[in-house]
């Protein structure tokens, strides 16, 4: 990570937004093939609100290659971002992709959910919900119910 880059996520990670936004705005112009730069300038757009312009800079990094390390947070914040501009089908896509992938990082499941809803298909934003609630709650949370609502769980994959 170049020093500039580290500076710009310094003043994000300080919760500097306007600081951030103009900083990473600035550094993706000097250096727009910085994968980095690009992910932090998607991020301040996003948190301003302007989704649309933070999506320029989503697909550009997804170009350049999202580096590991940078997975989980990319990804939902770019499938985030795709569902609230209304390409509902977009998202859903990156996120039953990610939680294929990554099925032991919850958020991808809930945000799953979120984007199942948003394109109408809510039987099946449902039951991701209830599989993922069954998945991370402790072993004995639901009172022996387990079996029945993952039985529930999968009738509403079925219909």
């Amino acid at each position: 990570m170049s020093d500039e880059v580290a500076r710009v996520r310094e003043l994000r990670e300080a919760k500097r937004h306007e600081d951030h936004l103009a900083a990473a705005c600035a550094c993706v112009a000097r250096a727009p093939g910085d994968v980095l730069a690009q992910i932090e300038a998607a991020y301040g757009l996003d948190r301003a609100g302007e989704e649309q312009r933070a999506l320029v800079h989503y697909e550009a990094a997804r170009r350049l290659g999202v580096p590991a390390s940078e997975h989980r947070h990319f990804t939902v914040g770019y499938g985030s971002t795709l569902r609230n501009v209304g390409r509902h089908e977009d998202s859903v896509a990156v996120f039953a992709e990610a939680a294929a992938r990554h099925p032991d990082y919850p958020p991808f499941a809930a945000f799953l959910a979120l984007a199942l809803e948003s394109a109408g298909r809510p039987r099946e934003a449902l039951a991701t919900l209830l599989r993922l609630t069954l998945q991370v709650a402790p072993h004995d949370a639901f009172d022996g119910y387990e079996r029945a609502l993952t039985e529930y769980q999968r009738g509403l994959v079925r219909r």
